[in-house]
């Protein structure tokens, strides 16, 4: 890695500091996602970057639905060609009725509704659940200037509100939403099927699953994204207005309302007032929006039980790596991060008569700019160890939760599944799950809301060239044996590609069998299966009877 690199590094770090110092409103996002082949895909960039672009329609007859009677694929998707250059909106994408939970749904082995999506009730009981994160978010419509934010957990009080606002007319000025994010973490099924149905995402660039619920003329204001973002129109009406144009973070800035928790954009701002610069859409349940980044748009509700789910994909910006980079060096030992600035050649340069000690000399600034470039180029040279470091990064939760994932220990003491208030028997430690899992009896799962991912790295270490590994909660397995399958892969990163790949793991995938194949066939080595038991352990997976 050459100089250049190492300025870049550098140039990074101004930017951390740089984005510090504005101390923009924090901000609250909600998220939609749709698409057209109606026409071409124009998206032209002028001198300043914004790009200039029109969304694309698919009406939902033209795309044929599967047996779930839903159209969204990531097929139809894919060529569309709208990922990360413009938006796209489906019609009928997919269908409420299917997905939707009602009160009289019955349950699946894991004690959850048989429905993928959940309830108003269910997310307003999640939003008063302690561990929860949610936020009543208000304004006066006509009035930016006008929102409030109120943090939860729901009160009591609010609770029976929320629950009765579907079937009663709010007569107040200010009008309300509620957002609700790590719904999938809370509801099981709504994680399934955010796996199924964005499966062409990577597992560490997939966000959390946020709900809002609106009351008629409820919403979270104009505001722009830094990251793409599917919006899927689970009950009731919404109308968005979207931009024909990405605008710059500093035209952000200068638009953003001062003095609100939300982050809002201004009426000033061109892209969601000026009719000729923006598309409005009347959204009904089941169609999708899809938005890249730094699209401006604005969300309104248009009815008394709107329900947005919003599935946003994480983005790490050069500020975030690089304040995780200076994290990670502050405790690190490498000789790289202990390295100091020394001016061993100080006589040679000023005699000992220096009458002008107070000169920050430009030998000074050089020294100290090369000593960071330098050291910093070392350590980003080493492929194994920026291996490791991304890793950890973008499989780390991005969200404050306590105690998640919770551990096997914790979860059997609190848990419900037997009289005494202990899991069965079969479920109640690592080695027992793993073989009734691996028995046939039932399944793994990877814990919601957490981040998988596997990689291989040529290495050094290993007499085969190359190490594999696995990331899970900010956290890394590494292979340590030599022991080959039948068909010549490394026995831990068989498992560690299906673990990272598959949220339900049974026995055909765990032991890479045949459907029809004899339950006493192969069985994993001791290797494989402390590196299951340690997952269990830790909460990252958890056992389920089926």
């Amino acid at each position: 890695m050459g100089q250049c690199t190492g300025i870049s590094i550098v140039a990074a770090i101004l930017i951390v500091a740089a984005s510090c110092s504005l101390g923009l409103a924090f901000s609250i996002q909600c998220h939609t996602h749709q698409r057209s082949n109606l026409a071409p895909i124009r998206a032209s960039a002028s001198d300043d970057g914004v790009v200039e672009l029109g969304c694309y329609v698919i009406e939902s007859s033209d795309i044929e639905s599967d047996a779930e009677n839903n159209r969204f694929s990531a097929q139809t998707f894919a060529s569309s060609k709208c990922w990360g250059r413009r938006p796209f909106l489906m019609r009928g994408a997919f269908d409420p009725d299917m997905l939707l939970d009602n009160a009289n749904s019955e349950e699946n082995d894991r004690g959850q509704s048989i429905f993928a999506w959940p309830s108003w009730e269910e997310v307003v009981d999640i939003a008063a659940d302690d561990d929860s994160e949610s936020r009543i978010i208000s304004h006066i419509p006509g009035d930016h200037a006008s929102f409030d934010l109120q943090w939860g957990p729901l009160t009591v009080k609010d609770t029976r509100v929320w629950l009765s606002k579907p079937s009663t007319s709010n007569e107040n000025r200010r009008k309300e939403t509620l957002v609700v994010n790590d719904i999938d973490r809370f509801y099981p099924p709504l994680a399934d099927w955010m796996h199924d149905t964005f499966r062409f995402l990577p597992n560490w660039r997939m966000d959390d699953g946020q709900i809002s619920l609106a009351e008629h003329g409820g919403g979270i204001g104009p505001h722009v994204d830094n990251y793409d973002v599917f919006l899927v129109q689970m009950s009731g009406t919404r109308t968005w207005q979207v931009g024909r144009r990405t605008i710059s973070a500093q035209e952000e800035r200068d638009n953003t309302i001062d003095g609100l928790d939300v982050r809002v954009l201004s009426d000033r701002n061109v892209g969601v007032r000026d009719e000729q610069e923006m598309e409005k859409w009347i959204v009904y349940p089941g169609d999708l929006l899809y938005l890249p980044p730094r699209v401006p748009h604005c969300g309104t509700s248009l009815s008394s039980d709107c329900m947005t789910l919003s599935v946003g994909c994480r983005a790490p910006s050069v500020s975030d790596l690089v304040s995780k980079l200076a994290e990670t060096l502050s405790s690190s030992i490498e000789d790289s991060a202990e390295r100091r600035y020394t001016d061993s050649d100080l006589f040679e340069k000023n005699d000992a008569s220096n009458d002008i000690p107070g000169e920050l000399t430009s030998d000074a600034k050089e020294c100290a700019k090369h000593l960071v470039i330098d050291s910093l180029t070392s350590l980003m040279s080493d492929d194994e160890w920026w291996d490791e470091f991304l890793g950890r990064y973008v499989t780390e939760q991005k969200r404050l939760r306590n105690n998640y994932p919770i551990s096997l220990e914790d979860w059997a003491g609190e848990s419900d599944c037997s009289d005494d208030g202990n899991l069965p028997g079969e479920w109640s430690d690592a080695k027992s799950t793993v073989q009734n899992v691996l028995a046939g009896n039932g399944a793994l799962y990877q814990a919601e809301g957490i981040a998988f991912a596997h990689s291989s790295i040529d290495s050094e270490i290993h007499n085969s060239g190359t190490s594999h590994r696995f990331f899970a909660n900010g956290e890394m397995w590494q292979s340590k044996s030599q022991k080959m399958t039948d068909n010549g892969q490394n026995s831990l990163a068989r498992l560690f590609k299906i673990v990272s790949n598959h949220r339900r793991l049974d026995r055909t995938l765990l032991l890479g069998l045949d459907i029809d194949s004899d339950p006493s066939g192969d069985m994993l080595t001791t290797e494989e299966i402390s590196f299951l038991e340690e997952l269990i352990s830790t909460g990252i997976l958890y056992g389920v009877e089926e």
